[in-house]
């Protein structure tokens, strides 16, 4: 296929020529496919992402545009093959795992979806937006403790950033969501362990980033719900 071809050659190239001077041979080429995508030639955009991934295997941002050109064309599964070909390639590619995503949320396959924001949380921990898709993943699946240990963490860092509107909204939302979750809140509960729902919640509350990598693909949010 054209993009495993590209890969191939842009690993070579960056071999063999360094990889300053293939990036920037990439970012060129990935900013005239998004120009030639917003003129509607999707043709001539796909050949300019492919160039770019031909110059560097590991720029992330031409496997984000070639995912979302394959996702207006109607082909969803050749936007997910890129999204986890970039992930196999790019390090810390905290924006594939939120394209791939949301892509999965949009089909309906929500322990996927949640899957990978965790795994962007876990790059990621104290990125506001992030968490905030995180939590509104986990209120989508019914994993309501998980959100709530998400939405507390969201306060914390509004806090710390002194933003007294987005504490106000963070807290009135972890108000809510430890009101539905009741007895299974540690913190309401007086920290009592009664089961892997409220140490899951716990943990995330304590530390976030370790706790996204505790949930052992989706047991705790299964509990939950």
């Amino acid at each position: 296929m054209a993009l495993a071809a590209a890969l191939l050659h842009g690993a070579a190239l960056a071999r063999a020529d360094g990889v300053g001077w293939a990036t920037a041979q990439a970012a060129e080429l990935t900013r005239q496919a998004e120009a030639r995508a917003a003129a509607g030639e999707a043709d001539v955009a796909l050949s300019r992402y492919l160039e770019a991934v031909r110059f560097d295997a590991t720029y992330g941002p031409a496997y984000l545009g070639l995912g979302a050109l394959y996702e207006r064309a109607g082909d969803p599964r050749e936007a997910e093959r890129t999204y986890s070909v970039g992930l196999d390639h790019v390090r810390g590619f905290v924006e594939g795992y939120r394209a791939r995503a949301a892509l999965r949320a949009r089909a309906g396959r929500r322990d996927e979806a949640i899957a990978d924001f965790e795994a962007a949380a876990a790059l990621r921990a104290d990125d506001a937006g992030l968490l905030q898709e995180l939590a509104a993943a986990y209120v989508a699946a019914g994993a309501l403790p998980a959100a709530l240990g998400v939405a507390r963490r969201l306060s914390a860092l509004a806090a710390q950033a002194g933003d007294p509107a987005r504490t106000a909204t963070a807290r009135t939302q972890a108000r809510a969501l430890s009101a539905l979750v009741g007895e299974a809140d540690p913190v309401r509960a007086g920290g009592a362990d009664r089961g892997p729902v409220r140490r899951a919640l716990a943990l995330y509350a304590a530390a976030p980033a370790r706790a996204v990598l505790s949930f052992e693909g989706g047991k705790a949010r299964r509990k939950s719900q």
